[in-house]
């Protein structure tokens, strides 16, 4: 081959490509415009009729305008959506290409892979640009040249793969390809692997791995887990099968079917771009906590201060009820209680009025039992209220009548009345006072009613949380889990794709949960057992998570390769974890070795000062505790402290958190304050490995054994 010969034939298909990107935008805005303009012009219209005539137009004719104008703006929008979509390509109009000669077709199929689809104007049937999503297209991400396959629509696709071919584009221009056997080149790889940080994630289709490929387009069962250690992709692999599968499934799935939970709010916003870089709109997202405080209707104890609970010296009946409440004992438990309020109801007494019965317990256990048995105790337990309340309403009109002859003496009118309604309301208070409390379902107490086999110490301090309205982090899993299996609470129904994060720090009632407050989606689980880094979580064991969601055939895939780090700290981290501990090959980039100094304020100053004068971007100073990244953020002038409470992050410039809030994100330099004097128990090792491994490029670990956090 010819390389420059080809070179300029490339380049030349580049330009044409580019030429037909911009007056596709130009066309694509100019239909947007001239459906705003036929929206004006038709609202113009109808104003002028009413305008002179409040009735011109008929409810009928009113409701057509509606549908008319909708029909406009959603042709609008897409037309928009599009011009956006190619606006992203101008940069980098295409990033690979693929010839693929189909078995019994004589021709070989040239395949350009880019961010999105683009259509030759000159005939339609033929694609320019293929979008990476395409099915043909995962024969560049996981194919070799030689005999290949692909699924299609319509069945399976066998030909051979003549050609695999990586493009380096820079502002729009062709720079040079490489002919290759994998999916990007090394030395295309390294030199984007060598780039900066940025406060929100990029999306990666052009160095799409083959293993990540595997679990981005896996559908072969409602449970996927997908386990690698730190910088191994995971949750790129997550946003990318977000994108994949609004693709794949188009005519079914939009944006809002799909919820990613994270472990942050800041990892919340450094996610938020990907999708939009893709050409999609941004999913749903939400916390654990959020979910649980939307299922219990209370707030629950933010993680960050469960976590300081866990580390501190007196946290041993904390890290003691997370060991007992993360297994699958806890789940049977609550089973049996939900079964046996399901069969029993509440407590049920007999309630009175004075000396008069209003209603028995053994009418009460008879209305709940003999209500529908499709409906939910919670549902039964309102029914009850409700008949119990028409029948207090009949009692409430002999009552009034009866205090108002005694009272018309006294009282005239407006008076009269008033007196009378006080009367009434406070005889009958302490009927309405027991009805709420015998038919208001308490989950908390239920919840520590269910500990049967518990600890006492950890029985004890349930109780005493329900009585107090505090719920611990590691008790709201539960507690939300009683209030969807009662009825008390809806499950979302709408959500179709749950993909969860770091899933290895979810104990196993959180899973399960999950399962019934998402009944319809398919899950996919993404997490390190390595970073489960939560005092008192036992070992992770993701092998199992499809067997607790009902699916023991669910495929577990696993990244096996890391991008983050440099290959110095990618030593350094895994040096934190036992031997036979699993993590990923780094991929050969290398840097600056790791230092390690005592702690010194002037000391870390100057060196984060070092960082960003010499180019750093972004730096992180990552502490075990929140109380000492608090301190020390007051100490460094114009850092950024996380708190969990925003979705925020600092474009540029020192950010400081505790470990619990920076899981998932990556920095360019990282310095770690740490007392290293802690024991290195196996969970300990996981915490140090976590966050020594949030650096790109430099890290600093500083023991401030003395400094006394």
């Amino acid at each position: 081959m010819d390389y420059e010969a080809e070179l300029a034939r490339e380049r030349e298909y580049t330009a044409r490509v580019q030429q037909i990107l911009c007056a596709v935008i130009e066309s694509t805005r100019d239909h947007a415009e001239f459906k705003s303009d036929t929206i004006r012009m038709i609202l113009a219209d109808a104003w002028d009729e009413l305008r002179m005539k409040p009735t011109a137009l008929s409810p009928r004719e009113l409701e057509q305008l509606d549908i008319e104008v909708s029909r406009f703006a959603a042709q609008r929008a897409f037309a928009e959506n599009r011009a956006r979509q190619y606006e992203k390509m101008v940069s980098e109009p295409f990033f690979a290409r693929i010839d693929f000669a189909e078995e019994g077709e004589s021709e070989t199929e040239k395949v350009v892979i880019g961010l999105y689809s683009l259509r030759d104007p000159a005939a339609s049937e033929r694609l320019l640009v293929h979008d990476w999503r395409a099915p043909i297209c995962g024969l560049y991400y996981d194919a070799t040249p030689g005999p290949a396959s692909f699924e299609s629509p319509s069945g399976l696709i066998r030909g051979t793969l003549t050609l695999k071919r990586q493009y380096a584009m820079e502002n729009g221009r062709l720079r040079y390809f490489v002919n290759t056997d994998y999916s990007i080149d090394d030395s295309m790889l390294l030199e984007i692997l060598s780039g900066a940080t940025s406060t929100h994630m990029r999306q990666i289709v052009s160095t799409i791995q083959s293993e990540q490929n595997q679990a981005i387009r896996c559908e072969r069962s409602k449970v996927l887990s997908v386990t690698g250690g730190a910088g191994s992709g995971k949750t790129s692999v997550a946003m990318h099968r977000a994108a994949y599968l609004l693709y794949r499934h188009r005519d079914q799935l939009d944006a809002k079917h799909i919820c990613v939970l994270s472990p942050t709010n800041a990892f919340i916003e450094y996610v938020s771009g990907v999708l939009p870089d893709l050409g999609e709109e941004n999913t749903q997202a939400a916390t654990l906590a959020k979910i649980e405080e939307t299922i219990i209707g209370r707030k629950v104890e933010p993680a960050v201060k469960q976590y300081e609970a866990l580390l501190s010296e007196t946290g041993a009946l904390r890290r003691e009820s997370v060991t007992w409440k993360a297994g699958s004992k806890l789940i049977a438990l609550l089973d049996a209680a939900a079964d046996r309020f399901r069969e029993k109801g509440p407590s049920f007494s007999d309630v009175y009025l004075g000396q008069k019965l209003i209603v028995s317990r053994g009418e009460l256990s008879h209305m709940y039992q003999t209500e529908s048995s499709i409906l939910s105790p919670a549902q039964r337990v309102n029914r009850i209220r409700v008949r119990l309340e028409l029948r207090l309403e009949g009692i409430e009109k002999t009552l009034y009548g009866a205090y108002e002859k005694q009272l018309v003496d006294s009282y005239k009118n407006k008076d009269l009345e008033f007196a009378t309604r006080m009367a009434v309301a406070q005889r009958l208070h302490p009927v309405r006072a027991q009805l709420k409390q015998m038919l208001t379902i308490s989950l908390p107490e239920l919840y520590a009613e269910a500990l049967k086999t518990a600890p006492k110490a950890l029985r004890e301090a349930a109780a005493e949380n329900a009585k107090a309205g505090l719920i611990w982090a590691e008790d709201a899993p539960g507690i939300a889990y009683l209030a969807l299996k009662l009825g008390c609470a809806k499950p979302d129904a709408d959500i179709l794709t749950l993909l969860v994060d770091e899933a290895q720090d979810y104990p196993d009632v959180a899973l399960r949960l999950m399962a019934l407050y998402f009944p319809k989606a398919g899950m996919t689980l993404l997490g390190d057992p390595n970073q489960r880094t939560l005092p008192g979580l036992p070992e992770c064991r993701p092998e199992n998570w499809g067997a607790l969601l009902g699916q023991p055939d669910a495929p577990h895939l696993t990244l096996t390769r890391g991008y983050r780090s440099t290959q110095e700290i990618a030593a350094y981290c895994a040096a934190f974890l036992p031997e036979n501990a699993a993590v990923p090959q780094c991929v050969g980039r290398s840097g600056e070795a790791p230092v390690e100094e005592s702690f010194d304020v002037g000391r870390l100053r100057a060196r984060l000062d070092g960082w960003l004068k010499g180019g750093v971007a972004r730096a992180a100073v990552v502490t075990r505790t929140q109380r000492e990244a608090e301190r020390l953020a007051g100490l460094l002038e114009g850092s950024f402290l996380l708190t969990g409470d925003v979705n925020e992050l600092e474009d540029a410039g020192v950010t400081v958190g505790c470990l619990n809030l920076v899981k998932g994100l990556e920095f360019d330099a990282v310095a770690v304050v740490w007392p290293m004097n802690v024991e290195r128990t196996p969970d300990e090792g996981r915490r140090l490995y976590t966050a020594c491994s949030r650096a790109l490029h430099k890290l600093a670990v500083y023991d401030c054994s003395e400094s006394g956090e």
